[in-house]
């Protein structure tokens, strides 16, 4: 749900140049491995970046496969044709599970996977014109728990992108476009209006930038969302200017709309810079944008959105630590102004090329409403055993995974993806306290691996329970088994 300490409902987020609008895609894990491990925020005045593209050709197909407990079946497969300076990617994923309790069982489609999502994407360079485009569709069809017997949520998503560039003499031209569509029905007994609902989001920005290195930008958003009990078309445009300096990104504008915005203004500042033992990075933004289609308490279309985030990487010898601070506001008139700040600190440290230690704690430092998060620390060892007088490795990794509640109960709706402004016992996230553990081994050039999530319940299942999600029952372990194929040409 968090990204560098930002949380993710109500936030758009790109995986590679597919946008996702984030109002009811909050959970990027959801999604297929390409989508979640390349999941990046693009503040206003950032387009997506290029993929890089390949300096020789050939042809890698990967075929994965992992069974587990509860019925888990997953299959991801793709294949990635790459020649000089451009590139087609084919993939293709699926997930089914039927979950412990058989929540996950969709109560009117019978054997369809829960989750399926399908993907393409293609780059060309040419000279001083660069293109790239992306399409993916992201369906999910699975049973929720509920009261008497599981609701659903059937949830259709296709996202479509074009990056494209031209460069001139003394001009270069960058240009993005991007269309999100969602089809969703959620049918649970905790709402009253269970029913359909339409997100439409299309994005198109313009920039020049001229041999100064001035960039000259206009963006123009349209948002709408239809169901039965709201329609709610919305449409504003950004006019900007930015500059980068050596170590400084300054970005300037202006923001347009026949609704209120409560910030016609926008704005990003980012200062970097490195040192012998590191480097540091400060930047803030603000900008409008529409509000969570759940919060309906006021009348409000936008909201102010004022984020800025602190970073400190340093790097001794073979230890290496990371800080963050980020201060996330949220406000709309007098209707509300709320503000959330949280810290985090990832470490690491190296035994040797193949040992090494982490751990990630990530906690809030303020909040102004109630409803407040806790504290999650994820740490682990990991590395690599050398067997058959070295013809074969193992790769390990153990780690636990803690949270703990603050003087409050974080209370996170898991259907509808927004954190409530107000202590809600429904849906607060239990603590836990879980160790895990991962194997993996190539033979042959296969890939074998085995994942045990919630180890001490695999060894005495009359202990240590847990809460995945909020809203869904305990669970006790999970065992995962898999094969991994890679092939070359």
């Amino acid at each position: 749900m968090f990204y560098n300490g930002i949380l993710l409902s109500n936030q758009a987020w790109s995986s590679g140049i597919l946008q996702f609008d984030g109002s009811y895609s909050a959970y990027p894990l959801r999604f297929d491995g390409k989508v979640r491990n390349k999941t990046l925020i693009n503040e206003l005045g950032e387009l997506p970046q290029f993929s890089q593209l390949p300096d020789s050709s050939s042809a890698i197909s990967y075929f994965d496969y992992a069974r587990g407990d509860y019925g888990l079946d997953i299959l991801d497969l793709g294949v990635d044709y790459s020649a000089k300076n451009n590139f087609l990617k084919l993939s293709a994923f699926k997930r089914s599970t039927m979950g412990n309790f058989a929540h996950y069982i969709h109560p009117l489609i019978q054997n369809n996977p829960i989750h399926q999502s399908y993907r393409i994407d293609y780059s060309n360079y040419n000279d001083d014109e660069r293109i790239e485009l992306s399409a993916g569709r992201y369906i999910t069809k699975s049973g929720i728990p509920d009261l008497l017997q599981n609701g659903y949520e059937n949830d259709n998503i296709i996202s479509s992108a074009l990056r494209y560039q031209k460069k001139y003499n003394n001009w270069t031209i960058n240009s993005y476009a991007s269309q999100f569509s969602q089809n969703r029905l959620l049918i649970h007994s905790a709402y009253s209006d269970s029913i359909a609902q339409f997100i439409n989001s299309t994005v198109f920005d313009l920039q020049i930038e001229n041999k100064k290195g001035y960039h000259f930008g206009i963006n123009q958003k349209f948002h709408q969302l239809n169901k039965a009990s709201n329609f709610r078309p919305l449409k504003w445009s950004s006019v900007y200017i930015k500059k980068d300096f050596d170590n400084l990104f300054l970005m300037g504008g202006a923001q347009i709309s026949d609704k209120e915005l409560y910030q016609p203004f926008i704005f990003s500042f980012v200062y970097k810079n490195s040192f012998n033992l590191g480097k540091i990075k400060f930047e803030s933004f603000g900008q409008s944008r529409p509000t969570h289609p759940q919060k309906v308490t006021y009348e409000n279309e936008f909201e102010s959105r004022l984020r800025s985030s602190l970073f400190y990487d340093l790097k001794l010898n073979n230890l290496f630590i990371q800080n963050y601070v980020t201060n996330l506001a949220l406000s709309a008139g007098s209707f509300y102004s709320n503000t959330f700040s949280y810290a985090g600190i990832n470490t690491l440290y190296a035994f040797s090329d193949e040992w090494r230690i982490y751990s990630n704690i990530f906690s809030l430092v303020n909040s102004s409403i109630e409803n407040q998060f806790g504290m999650k620390i994820e740490s682990g060892l990991m590395g690599a055993l050398k067997i058959f007088s070295g013809n074969m490795i193992i790769n390990f990794h153990v780690w636990s995974d803690y949270y703990q509640n603050n003087n409050s109960d974080f209370s996170f709706d898991p259907y509808m993806q927004y954190q409530h402004e107000n202590y809600t016992e429904n849906y607060e996230i239990i603590n836990r306290s879980v160790i895990n553990i991962e194997l993996e081994a190539n033979v042959s050039g296969v890939l074998l691996n085995l994942k045990i999530f919630n180890l001490l319940n695999f060894i005495d299942s009359s202990k240590s329970t847990f809460k995945p999600n909020a809203a869904y029952p305990k669970i006790g372990r999970m065992v995962q088994f898999g094969v991994r194929w890679y092939f070359e040409n």
